[in-house]
């Protein structure tokens, strides 16, 4: 399966006290982040400031499943993921 590795750029909190984040913290604000809280997302060939919904959903999935990397500097938090391209099954109608 073609994995598609995304970076993704958000402002977490204040500058000065996110950096001092735990693990813990991270994933409970990743958990609640909003969509305006993401500054862009790129891939190898791709990039959004305005992501789409469909695509938010998949981000927020791969953030409860807990498969991410992150780092964070001055209230900035770059997320590494990587999400499997598989097609759909043909859903019956």
């Amino acid at each position: 399966v073609k994995k598609l590795k995304f970076h993704l750029e958000a402002v977490i909190r204040d500058r000065y006290e996110s950096d001092s984040l735990i693990k813990n913290e991270v994933h409970e604000w990743l958990l609640n982040m909003q969509k305006q809280d993401i500054l862009k997302v790129e891939t190898e060939n791709d990039y959004w400031e305005d992501i789409p919904q469909d695509l938010f959903e998949l981000f927020k999935t791969n953030i409860k499943d807990k498969n991410y990397e992150y780092t964070i500097a001055k209230g900035h938090l770059w997320l590494e993921m990587e999400i499997p391209l598989e097609p759909k099954p043909d859903e019956k109608s």
